[in-house]
């Protein structure tokens, strides 16, 4: 290549990184041709979660019109739906952002979505919380979320992270009542959930009733309460209100019906309960702690649960599925005995819990402590640890001293969910014999 040409490339390639990325908007405004028009504004959609409807309603009006912020506020939700934009689409939108004003927030949650490093301090408090929320630092998470509330009350998505965190740290009178002005279905799901957990049967309908989420309600009352009210709410030919007419059969005694349901962990569970070879077989290729029970149950093998055992030993559930399976196949029950005998029974009563609707633990763990204790000849366990004298030692105070010392318990030991129950109105549920 001669002088003049190599600097003429030279030159051309200088023009070019002076002119900087290409503008993309032109050839995408061609792929949302004939976009339908939206009945909601994407703003509010935005705001709410609707993170599809804000697409389509930006899409639409993206197609008549090409304003800058909004071609960033696409890319926001670009980062948080990726069924939005095509990836390389997307990607030479925020290359073409990269350092615009205005863009930084839309750069930076498209950079998380894709797993790059984002400097959060040059971001917006609501693009901050969603970013921290790609980590695994909830402290940051949280206090985000804090400051997104102190600018704006109502912003209904960092009222769903902290209703969540308060779910999650077992403080579910906190969670059922947060943020109580905002009525958005996150929100609201997240808030009769909470109540659910409980024990608070009647409230917990009525939230979810107020949402419209009828199923949900149906698989509560078909759960707690069968009868005409819960049939009623289950009776839309959907694979949900399917699958828990099935459990509720279940919890009844009676033959699930299995039409209708889907290919759905907890549809396979409840097949494979109803006899459906094919679905025990795929049992072992599901990744969760119920499958992980049902299998042992119908396999008749209660070491398949000694892993989850070593890792939560106080665990209620987990421990009556392992004397269960044991009586059921007239395996030997010294094993399950010697665990029960050097536990603190108290302990083990306040992590009982009932489980997920979609999954729930009544009809995959049948056996009741009063049931086991009389067939297993089950001897009072006098043993003791740190979290039942607390809770024991907390039954003697007055009722503030007693409320703040379990109030310190939960949060040392968020996972003693029967615990969150209890403090939340709901009844302590069973546990296995107690000398006390």
């Amino acid at each position: 290549m001669s002088l003049r040409a190599g600097l003429g490339v030279a030159f051309a390639g200088l023009v070019g990184c002076a002119r900087g990325p290409e503008d993309p908007r032109a050839a995408l405004v061609l792929t949302f041709a004939g976009a339908p028009a939206s009945r909601v504004e994407a703003a509010v959609a935005l705001r709410e979660g609707r993170d599809g409807e804000a697409c389509r309603a930006l899409r639409a009006r993206l197609a008549a019109d090409s304003a800058e912020a909004e071609w960033s506020t696409l890319l926001v939700v670009a980062a948080r739906d990726p069924n939005c934009l095509p990836v390389v689409d997307a990607e030479r939108l925020a290359t073409w952002g990269r350092g615009r004003e205005g863009w930084a927030d839309a750069v930076g949650e498209w950079d998380a979505a894709q797993a790059r490093p984002v400097d959060l301090g040059r971001l917006g408090p609501g693009a901050r919380l969603r970013v921290a929320l790609r980590g695994d630092d909830q402290a940051v998470v949280v206090r985000t979320a804090e400051e997104v509330l102190r600018a704006d009350p109502t912003d209904p998505f960092a009222c769903a992270v902290l209703v969540r965190d308060a779910i999650e740290r077992g403080e579910l009178e906190e969670a059922a009542g947060h943020c109580s002005e905002v009525h958005t279905p996150a929100v609201g799901r997240l808030r009769a959930q909470a109540l659910d957990e409980a024990g608070r049967v009647d409230e917990a309908v009525a939230a979810y009733e107020r949402l419209g989420l009828t199923v949900h309600a149906g698989a509560i009352l078909v759960q707690e309460r069968p009868g005409p009210d819960a049939e009623s709410r289950l009776a839309e030919p959907v694979p949900p209100a399917a699958l828990h007419r099935g459990w509720g059969a279940v919890l009844r005694g009676v033959p699930p019906s299995l039409e209708g349901l889907d290919a759905s962990p907890e549809a396979t569970m409840l097949r494979a309960l109803a006899g459906d070879v094919s679905a025990r077989e795929e049992l072992a290729g599901i990744e969760l702690i119920e499958a992980r029970v049902l299998r042992a149950r119908l396999e008749g093998i209660p070491d398949l649960l000694a892993t989850d055992l070593a890792a939560s030993p106080t665990s209620e559930v987990l421990l009556r599925a392992d004397l269960g399976i044991r009586l059921e196949r007239g395996l030997d029950l010294g094993p399950a005995r010697a665990r029960l005998a050097a536990l603190d029974p108290d302990h083990v009563r306040l992590t009982a819990h009932g489980g997920r609707r979609e999954a729930p633990w009544r009809a995959l763990v049948p056996w009741t402590w009063a049931d086991l204790a009389a067939r297993a000849d089950l001897a009072p366990s006098a043993a003791s640890d740190e979290v039942g004298e607390r809770w024991r030692e907390a039954q003697a105070l007055p009722a503030a001293e007693r409320a703040e010392r379990i109030a310190e318990l939960q949060e040392d030991h968020p996972t003693l969910r029967g615990l969150a129950r209890v403090r939340a109105g709901g009844s302590l549920l069973d546990g296995p014999p107690a000398l006390r």
